[in-house]
């Protein structure tokens, strides 16, 4: 089902957001990169958006800074963006919804449940940053997505690609990329350089003690080749979230819903659906 773009006025700032399908409400914020409102809308890379609009009513914001949501400068800290999803919720006039956030997305969405748990139907959490443990440590991402003299993108393609050489790697993450393609990297880089920057460096040391407050169905969903967000930090989300479940997706790294877009969609939609 296509999506179709449109604007959301939160106290006279304008708001990108993809809407389509009808139904149950569907919450879903976007990732870090290669994801809606940091892709060009003519990529043709909606196909895990689109499958949940053929089954719910979805709506996909653009965070402030992200594409053409304006509000920057209005994001500091996690704590911000929390509070911009349940702007969001009240200007839509929706109580309840499900909500599903990936890479950034995800860790917004399990910062918001754990303070707005009464809000929610159900939770999907598709290989969130927001955690970081010895053990399993968040990979690098401001480093590698900076452009380097020899090699161009390769690196950032090596940490969100299964197979960073594959045809799909390269037109998503190109070493010269158009300058519209570049201008939603660019400023996706920056809102997560605003919310993940500084040290602790996208996570929150408080988080994990915390997720005992998320009081509703969860469903965590990881790439099994992620080097973003390790895949041992399911275990850990899924231990601190009570009756918690996880589903392992082969064949992906981060850029998940790029790489296995119906299988990630159908693994949401049957959850959401029980």
């Amino acid at each position: 089902m296509a999506l179709q773009t449109d604007t959301l006025t939160i106290r006279g700032k304008k708001i990108q957001l993809l809407r389509g399908g009808s139904g149950t409400p569907l919450l879903y914020l976007h990732g870090l990169v290669a994801d809606i409102h940091s892709l060009p809308a003519d990529a043709g890379l909606t196909t895990f958006h689109e499958a949940l609009a053929a089954s719910f009513s979805l709506c996909a914001p653009a965070l402030p800074g992200y594409a053409d949501s304006e509000g920057f400068d209005d994001l500091e800290t996690i704590e911000d963006a929390v509070f911009f999803c349940l702007d969001v919720l009240d200007t839509l006039k929706l109580e309840k919804v499900n909500l599903v956030g990936a890479s950034l997305g995800g860790w917004v969405a399990t910062e918001f449940a754990t303070r707005y748990s009464h809000r929610l139907d159900k939770l999907v959490l598709i290989d969130p940053p927001g955690i970081s443990t010895p053990q399993a440590r968040i990979g690098n991402f401001f480093y590698t997505v900076t452009p380097k003299a020899e090699g161009g993108q390769h690196e950032a393609r090596e940490l969100l690609f299964h197979d960073p050489n594959s045809e799909l790697a390269i037109g998503t993450v190109s070493d010269q990329m158009p300058p519209a393609a570049y201008m939603l990297f660019y400023k996706a880089q920056m809102v997560a350089a605003r919310l993940g920057w500084k040290p602790p460096y996208l996570y929150n040391p408080r988080l994990k003690d915390r997720l005992f407050r998320i009081q509703v169905p969860t469903l965590i969903i990881w790439a099994s080749e992620d080097r973003l967000a390790p895949p041992a930090l399911a275990e850990v989300f899924k231990g601190g979230i009570s009756g918690a479940e996880t589903a392992m997706v082969p064949g992906a790294a981060h850029a998940l819903l790029l790489e296995q877009p119906q299988r990630t969609a159908e693994i949401v939609s049957q959850f959401l659906k029980r």
